[in-house]
């Protein structure tokens, strides 16, 4: 809930603070969110030390990583689960990256669709319940925190990631929406002067609208995903237990670890 304000990232927050449905609240300086943290200052890196992060979740690909690898926390561990999303990496690129690999210009269509049916690949692609599964089970131990989890723009990867933590604790799906479209205030400023200068370089208005899928947390992207387990699994905890391979016990371990 609360961000914390970095130099170099711009997503960095605090996903406690939340109520859950059985009036629990979410521990807060244990469970934190984030865009790439490739380009911390000085400053940023011993702010981060200050609150003592211990784990690192990086959802990136190792060719969003060459030349763009994590800067060192001291004490924290780097941990690499890739859900292997590609269509997440293509959103979360710079402009000429995505101009490059869409040179006959993707249309808003095609973009919406991409964006929809990736959120879908979260909940049933075995590489990415792989991912997830790995981070549930870091939260077991507490030692393994504060833990911070991020991809490129801490938008898809990551928002999937913290969905999944927040309804497990029993916060309510509204308010996990709210929390995932909070990317969207944070990246405001970067996510409207990089459509301009597309637009500016293109004059392709439908191109700059499938960029804006692309770029921006939608509802109904992660909607597609939370739809998914609530109509195929019969809710959250169905699905942790049955796709991901978590047991009761361990769902009630991390229920008790992290809420008050």
């Amino acid at each position: 809930m609360e961000k914390i304000k970095l130099e170099g990232a711009y997503n960095f927050r605090d996903i406690g603070g939340y109520r859950t449905k059985d009036g629990k609240t979410v521990k807060t300086g244990l469970l934190y969110r984030s865009d790439e943290l490739s380009k911390l200052s000085e400053s940023d890196v011993a702010l981060l030390e200050k609150i003592g992060i211990k784990t690192i979740v990086d959802y990136r690909a190792k060719r969003e990583r060459i030349d763009n690898e994590d800067v060192p926390i001291e004490g924290s561990t780097i941990i690499y689960l890739d859900p292997k999303a590609d269509v997440a990496a293509l959103a979360s690129s710079e402009n000429k990256d995505i101009l490059e690999k869409n040179r006959s210009m993707i249309s808003s269509k095609q973009a919406y669709s991409l964006m929809y049916r990736q959120n879908e690949e979260f909940v049933l692609a075995e590489t990415s319940k792989s991912s997830y599964r790995k981070l549930l089970k870091l939260l077991l131990d507490t030692g393994n925190c504060p833990l911070v989890q991020h991809c490129r723009g801490g938008k898809d990867r990551t928002g999937y990631g913290a969905a999944l933590i927040l309804l497990l604790l029993g916060v309510d799906q509204e308010t996990v929406l709210k929390d995932y479209l909070l990317t969207n205030v944070y990246k405001k400023e970067k996510n409207e002067r990089s459509l301009k200068e597309v637009y500016d370089k293109t004059g392709n208005k439908d191109f700059v609208l499938a960029l804006r899928y692309l770029k921006e947390a939608r509802k109904e992207f992660l909607l597609a995903a939370l739809n998914l387990i609530e109509e195929q699994f019969n809710g959250i905890e169905n699905y942790v237990i049955r796709e991901l391979g978590l047991t009761i016990e361990e769902v009630t371990k991390i229920r008790e670890n992290y809420l008050q």
